[in-house]
C-alpha cells in the first residue's frame, strides 16, 4: 500500500537511496532532502508489512510534476508500486504531468517505465555525474494525465 512517509523512516530511505545497487542509478540525497520531502509531504513509502520502496516527488508548477527518485527493496514490487504511485499522482494530486529521467545505460529502468506507459522525450547529453565521477547521458521521459490510464 502506498502512504506518505514519517519522519522515523528517514533512515529506512536514506538506506535504500544509497545502497550501493543503486548508486549508479540515484541521485545520492543532499543536505535535508529526506526530512523536507517528509514535511512537504513529497515522500511517498510503498510498504508491504513495512517499508519495501520509496518514491521522491516535486511539484515544479501547477500540474507538472516530477518523480525523482523511485526504488524499491525487493523484486516483484515495482509494478505494483508505480501503479500506487501514479493513482496518488493523477488522482489526488491532480498531475497535469509527471516527468522523470534515466541515464541512458539503465536498460532495465527504460524499459520498465516504458511499458508502464511512459514516453521518452529526448535526451540531455552528459547531464549528471556519477560518484564515480563518469559523466552520462540522460533520458527524459513523461506521461500525461490523457495517458494515464487506470
Amino acid at each position: 500500500m502506498l502512504r506518505l512517509a514519517r519522519a522515523d523512516e528517514a533512515d529506512f530511505v536514506h538506506a535504500l537511496w544509497t545502497a550501493p545497487d543503486n548508486a549508479l542509478w540515484l541521485d545520492p540525497p543532499q543536505g535535508d532532502q529526506i526530512a523536507e520531502a517528509i514535511a512537504e509531504g513529497n515522500l511517498l513509502i510503498w510498504d508491504a508489512g513495512g517499508p519495501a520502496g520509496f518514491a521522491c516527488v516535486t511539484n515544479w508548477m501547477h500540474g507538472v510534476w516530477s518523480l525523482r527518485e523511485f526504488a524499491a527493496n525487493r523484486p516483484g514490487i515495482g509494478r505494483p508500486f508505480l501503479r500506487a504511485v501514479l493513482e496518488e499522482m493523477f488522482g489526488p494530486r491532480a498531475a497535469h504531468r509527471l516527468g522523470l529521467d534515466i541515464t541512458a545505460d539503465n536498460a532495465r529502468a527504460l524499459h520498465f517505465f516504458e511499458t508502464a506507459g511512459f514516453v521518452r522525450e529526448g535526451v540531455w547529453r552528459e547531464c549528471w555525474q556519477r560518484p564515480t565521477g563518469d559523466w552520462v547521458d540522460c533520458v527524459f521521459m513523461a506521461m500525461l494525465d490523457r495517458e494515464w490510464t487506470k
